[in-house]
């Protein structure tokens, strides 16, 4: 069952304070999911006519600056925070505070994984979520507030002016990448955010939208790790997904380059310049060499690249094949989570591999 909720504090609070959106909190008594949605007292067309402050977008949500936490940069931001909460229900804004997520909320984070569920995905993902995690914990073993910390993380959205704020009902929004949305300040007073009308007919046209139907805005482009790391989800289809892949060739020793694979399967993209140049590099006879060190980065030759994305396609196989052992075992552990995690590394991985079975079938 889902109940609206028109009269808790927060939503009291909400108007008290200026903030409007032309759509409607909605919480799942079961799941505790919230969303924000069409309500049942209008269309898709009603909301577009009504809340579309410039050609082509509707406005999803107005919060006037005051009723925001803004701070300079993400440590004030977490600082401010950690001042309101001391201050209980006399904080301005206890209301909204009070709807943010507990500490055990955020069990999603790989940051508060503990070492065995982070020893297991390591076997699967070439260690790249655990790198990850040792950048977050430096961060979190500097602050003494962790749950502070993940709030900032997770629903801090970025003003024009350079700093950083924390905006009541916005983030009460769920993501999904491919609506197109953009904040704006109207008079360095107002935060306004746009969504392009054609996110509302995500999935078909305005008909085919109905009251009660979900509104999502895009927290970014971020792909998996990064989804994970600040927010405790990811997705299997995420358009925004890059993968790191290790290759090593036998001159390389046991340090091996990093490639990344972007989640249309590209190799040959600007991540990877370098690490293919040393790839190259270690691959070369004396000859080669001499003629590359003469004319600079880029193609050796024919024989040369071929047997450099031979090596790519070998290690790109077992990756794919490592992410999806590594999601059918998450999933006998009942461990969803990972298993979606590892489930868009291999769909991303396999884009990579088809990718190169297209330009280099001679490899395969």
């Amino acid at each position: 069952m889902k109940v609206d909720y028109p009269t808790t504090p927060f939503l009291s609070w909400s108007a008290a304070r200026g903030i409007s959106t032309p759509l409607q909190l909605v919480c799942d008594d079961i799941t505790n999911y919230r969303s924000m949605r069409i309500p049942s007292t209008s269309t898709v067309q009603t909301l577009t006519s009504e809340s579309t402050s410039t050609e082509g977008l509707v406005n999803v949500v107005e919060v006037p600056l005051d009723a925001c936490i803004v701070g300079k940069d993400l440590p004030a931001l977490v600082e401010k925070l950690k001042h309101e909460k001391s201050l209980g229900d006399s904080s301005f804004y206890a209301p909204w505070l009070d709807t943010f997520p507990t500490l055990d909320d955020f069990k999603g984070m790989p940051r508060f994984w503990d070492k065995d569920r982070l020893d297991f995905v390591s076997k699967f993902d070439g260690g790249q979520l655990n790198g990850r995690v040792g950048i977050d914990r430096a961060r979190i073993s500097q602050c003494d507030d962790p749950w502070a910390l993940a709030i900032v993380d997770s629903r801090t959205n970025y003003l024009p002016d350079e700093t950083y704020s924390l905006t009541p009902m916005l983030d009460m929004f769920n993501h999904n990448p491919t609506y197109k949305t953009s904040a704006r300040v109207e008079e360095s007073k107002r935060l306004m955010l746009d969504d392009q009308v054609f996110g509302f007919f995500k999935g078909g046209n305005d008909d085919q939208r109905k009251a009660g139907d979900e509104i999502f805005v895009s927290y970014g482009e971020f792909d998996n790790v990064e989804l994970l790391s600040n927010y405790g989800f990811c997705t299997v289809e995420n358009p925004s997904n890059i993968e790191q892949v290790k290759v090593r060739s036998l001159a390389m020793g046991t340090n091996p380059t990093i490639l990344i694979v972007d989640s249309e399967g590209s190799i040959d993209n600007i991540f990877n310049m370098m690490s293919l140049d040393s790839l190259r590099i270690s691959l070369a006879s004396e000859e080669e060499l001499e003629k590359y060190e003469g004319e600079g980065s880029g193609k050796i030759s024919e024989a040369n690249e071929i047997e450099m994305y031979a090596l790519i396609a070998g290690e790109l196989e077992e990756a794919v094949y490592d992410a999806g052992a590594g999601a059918k075992e998450a999933t006998l552990r009942d461990d969803l989570l990972l298993s979606i995690y590892l489930q868009g590394r291999q769909r991303t991985l396999e884009c990579g591999l088809n990718a190169l079975k297209t330009k280099y079938p001679e490899v395969f």
